[in-house]
Parts: structure tokens; C-alpha cells; sequence
């Protein structure tokens, strides 16, 4: 083994220390006790064996002298401790590590299969809505009692969300507020926190209710989405508010549909009013 040992004063553990060219100090891996070290000291040694003139002393291995050192007990090798690697990456990469795992949480949310209303029959006259709260905001939602809300905490967010069915078509409506962690930057842009949140939108285009800007159009893809479901997102006071409607046409394969969708599903849905009744605090 390379380099030589030295013995704890304190607690009497042999460290084996490597080469080294100069004097270093070294902590003790037993006590932590710091450890002085002079630098090794170089002699030559001949190349003839040292003990060929000596006495024998009549067994056939020659003793070392009595200068060797060799300590009794187990020897620790010691360990140079490692230096810490650098994380690299800047704000923004974390923003958009936490908003994409906020996203994933809403995401994950909105429609699935646990929260989608089995449909149980449907009729031809539309019910009307309800004027409904939620978490300071206000919306209509289908009248009737065929309503639920639930919230879910996530990885640096909690997730919101009130569903509504319409029991004449088996459409649903569905209300999301979550809470966003205190590290996205309050002046970042709803398009740039859609991306980041993984929500993709065909004819997207801005619109603004309450005087609250957001985006609109028809989901394409997102986790827990329904594909062809007009959607509206919007950043109001650290929330992400999102109002989707999810006709029936597009969901009774999800929802173990049975029935065919109502001729005139769009007229009674009246999404535009799902929509448009959208308030905020």
C-alpha cells in the first residue's frame, strides 16, 4: 500500500494517509479531529537486500528492525473528502421546473376518469343555469343538483376544481382555480405559462373578461384534457383560472356513453354562456 499511517491522538485510529509532497492536514473520520501532517521525508535506499548480513536468528524469515512501524488493530484508509459539484441553471429554468409540475397537477385534474359524471339519461328541454361561487369566483353552471367540487394538493400548488353536467345532452362544464407557487414571476405572459404547463390550444386567441386578459380555443393536447374541448385560461392574482366545456359528443366514449348525442347538443349546452358568465373577484 502507498503513502504511511499515522495514529489519532485521540481516539488511536490509523489513518492510511496517500503520497503526498507536502505537509497537509486531515480530519479524523472517527473523532473529526484535525491532524497535522509533515511532509514525507525521502531516503534512498540501496538496492541489496538490508537484512542479508544480519545474525540468523534461526527461523527462515528475517525479522524487520524494530523502527518499522506497524500498528496493531484495523488501519482506515483515509478518504480525501469530495467537493461538492456545482448545480448549474439559472431562475428561469427553475420557474419553469415548478410551473410545469404545478401544470401537470391541474392538468391531471381536469377530466379524468374518476371525475367525469356517468351519464344516466337524457332529455330534450334545457334546465337553465345556476349562478355559482367558487373560490371568488363566480360562473354558471347547469341547474340542477348534478354538481361536485374537490381540491387536490400538488408538488408547490393546490388544485381547485367545480364540474357541472348538463343532464338534457350529458355535456360537462368544469371550473379550475389553482394556486400558483410564489416563484413564477408575477409579470410572466399567459401564452408562455401555457406552454410551460404543457396546454396546447388550436385558433388560440386572446380574450379579456372582467378586464382580466386570457386565452382562448379548442384543447389539442394536455394531460387529463379532452381533445376538441373549447378552453379559456387565464393568470389573475397568482391564480390559473381555467373554464373548459367538454360536450358529450366528445366524451361518451370516456364516460361509457350509451346513447347517441342530441341532434341539437350545441343549442342546448349554450357554451357561449358557460363562458361569458365567467367573473372575477
Amino acid at each position: 500500500m502507498t503513502g504511511h499511517r499515522i495514529v489519532c491522538p485521540r481516539c488511536k485510529t490509523t489513518l492510511q494517509l496517500p503520497v503526498a509532497t507536502g505537509a497537509l492536514k486531515v480530519k479524523c473520520p472517527k473523532c473529526e479531529l484535525m491532524l497535522s501532517v509533515r511532509a514525507p521525508v525521502t531516503v534512498h535506499v540501496p538496492e541489496e537486500n538490508l537484512f542479508d548480513n544480519l545474525p540468523g536468528s534461526g527461523s527462515s524469515a528475517a525479522a524487520p528492525p524494530s523502527s518499522v512501524f506497524r500498528p496493531s488493530g484495523p488501519v482506515t484508509v483515509y478518504q480525501p473528502p469530495k467537493a461538492a459539484k456545482k448545480r448549474d441553471g439559472g431562475s428561469k429554468a427553475v420557474v419553469k421546473i415548478i410551473s410545469t409540475i404545478a401544470g401537470l397537477g391541474v392538468l391531471c385534474v381536469l377530466l379524468c376518469a374518476g371525475g367525469v359524471f356517468a351519464i344516466k339519461y337524457l332529455g330534450s328541454r334545457h334546465s337553465g343555469w345556476t349562478s355559482v361561487q367558487f373560490k371568488g369566483y363566480t360562473i354558471n353552471m347547469p341547474a340542477g343538483e348534478d354538481r361536485r367540487d374537490k381540491s387536490q394538493q400538488f408538488p408547490g400548488t393546490t388544485v381547485h376544481e367545480l364540474m357541472g353536467r348538463r343532464k338534457e345532452t350529458g355535456s360537462q362544464y368544469s371550473l379550475v382555480v389553482a394556486q400558483l407557487p410564489a416563484a413564477i414571476p408575477p409579470n410572466i405572459s399567459i401564452e408562455e405559462l401555457a406552454q410551460d404547463m404543457l396546454i396546447r390550444l388550436s385558433s388560440s386567441h386572446p380574450i379579456t373578461r372582467s378586464g382580466v386578459d386570457g386565452i382562448a380555443g379548442t384543447m389539442q393536447s394536455g394531460a387529463g384534457f379532452l381533445k376538441g374541448s373549447p378552453c379559456e385560461v387565464y393568470l389573475h392574482e397568482g391564480n390559473l383560472v381555467v373554464a373548459t366545456y367538454s360536450p358529450y359528443s366528445e366524451i361518451r366514449d370516456l364516460v361509457g356513453g350509451q346513447r347517441e348525442p342530441v341532434s341539437n347538443e350545441s343549442e342546448l349546452d349554450k357554451p357561449s354562456e358557460f363562458f361569458d358568465s365567467l367573473q372575477f373577484k
